[in-house]
């Protein structure tokens, strides 16, 4: 299963300006979901540039840690979840898989994982999540 996503938000700066060698900087990010997800996602990423800076924008590579906080619905159930990506991004391609920590709403028992994929002008999420049975 999959879904689309646009990014409407990218807001990032360096964590620290005065600490020259410590270069992690923190992204706010927004996606706007269509699909199996429909919704909006808040996303919080760390990120570790890697021979390359922020000012190299989809050309550089950092490693990411982030948390990622949806808000809508799947499967015509309205809820939350938070989820955990760990990964890297390499010049446009991103390689962070997320992994559902904690749902809400009627999302309580939804579980699993997702991926990015990027083709063309289309970003899409590969979703692996299940409802799993709460007893």
């Amino acid at each position: 299963m999959e879904t689309t996503f646009t990014v409407s938000k990218w807001d990032e700066k360096p964590v620290d300006d005065t600490r020259k060698e410590f270069p992690i900087t923190i992204a706010h990010v927004e996606y706007d979901l269509e699909g199996e997800l429909q919704g909006k996602a808040f996303v919080e990423y760390l990120l570790y540039y890697i021979d390359s800076t922020m000012d190299d924008g989809h050309l550089a590579t950092s490693k990411i840690s982030g948390f990622l906080h949806f808000h809508g619905t799947y499967k015509g159930k309205h809820g939350t979840f938070t989820a955990l990506e760990q990964g890297i991004f390499d010049k446009g391609n991103l390689d962070s898989p997320g992994t559902i920590i904690q749902a809400n709403g009627d999302l309580e028992s939804l579980k699993g994982s997702y991926n990015y994929e990027f083709t063309d002008k289309t970003s899409k999420m590969i979703l692996d999540l299940t409802f799993k049975n709460s007893h």
